[in-house]
């Protein structure tokens, strides 16, 4: 309830109740009975039984602390992580965007796939997304992710081409995007049909929507907008998230220079 009344996604909700409830069967403790080493020998037990992650055992521990709090009992908060490093976003360079296009030779692929790097949108907003909140240039995304309602654009010719797409269907259904079975598409679906179009493009990397999210990102930053309208049009409530994109353009400039440069190659 408490998740919910915050604003978290479903999914995320789904991944809290089932650590507490992990957590709850390995204490074979009542809530209140539970103590500091309990969570510290949950957390030993992931790394050595589970070899789970930093990065898992983090968001195992992150459910326990809003579990704890809600519970009023102040013992999680005080249990201390290393603090994690962030790998830099992988993205497409506008090159193999082209291509991936190119390759995409579905209109409803074509037009969900440009959507998707015009805007920058999640996927789980895209899926969310009706015929009429295509009406002009920008989209009002209502956010399912800490309820961070935002405006995006969209450039004309993804715009033309979704008209084009939305005028060739002959139903009545409200979602913008279909299933073949005439249902709302589903964020697994996209992440199938990106993956198939990126394999027909040649692309060996590994694509998903994330990844177009992070090239709209970091395209956007190379062409020199303003990192705090970038922030907005992502979504994100902390600036230092979006910041991580600069980091992105760095190491392209510093590979470019030694590329480039004669006295790097001595």
């Amino acid at each position: 309830m408490e998740l919910e009344l915050r604003g978290q996604s479903k999914n995320t909700i789904r991944n809290y109740r089932y650590t507490i409830s992990n957590f709850l069967k390995f204490t074979n403790k009542s809530p209140e009975n539970i103590n500091e080493q309990d969570i510290k020998r949950y957390m030993i037990h992931l790394k050595n039984q589970k070899n789970a992650t930093n990065r898992t055992i983090h968001r195992h521990l992150n459910a326990l602390r809003s579990f704890f709090r809600y519970q009023n009992i102040d013992i999680a908060d005080k249990i201390q992580l290393p603090k994690l490093s962030k790998p830099l976003p992988k993205f497409l360079t506008r090159e193999e965007i082209k291509i991936l296009l190119e390759k995409t030779d579905r209109l409803r692929d074509k037009c969900l796939i440009r959507l998707l790097y015009s805007t920058g949108l999640r996927v789980s907003e895209l899926v969310n997304l009706n015929k009429n909140d295509i009406k002009t240039e920008s989209i009002h995304v209502i956010s399912g992710k800490g309820a961070k309602d935002r405006i995006v654009f969209v450039d004309p010719r993804t715009q033309e081409m979704i008209s084009h797409y939305i005028s060739e269907r002959n139903d009545d259904n409200e979602a913008l995007f279909l299933s073949t079975h005439g249902e709302r598409i589903s964020a697994r679906t996209i992440q199938w049909l990106i993956k198939k179009y990126s394999k027909k493009a040649g692309i060996e990397k590994k694509v998903s929507p994330h990844v177009l999210r992070h090239s709209f990102a970091t395209h956007m930053l190379e062409g020199d907008a303003d990192i705090v309208v970038i922030k907005e049009l992502l979504g994100h409530s902390n600036l230092a998230t979006t910041q991580i994109y600069t980091h992105i353009t760095d190491e392209r400039r510093k590979k470019v220079y030694a590329k480039a440069h004669p006295l790097s190659k001595e």
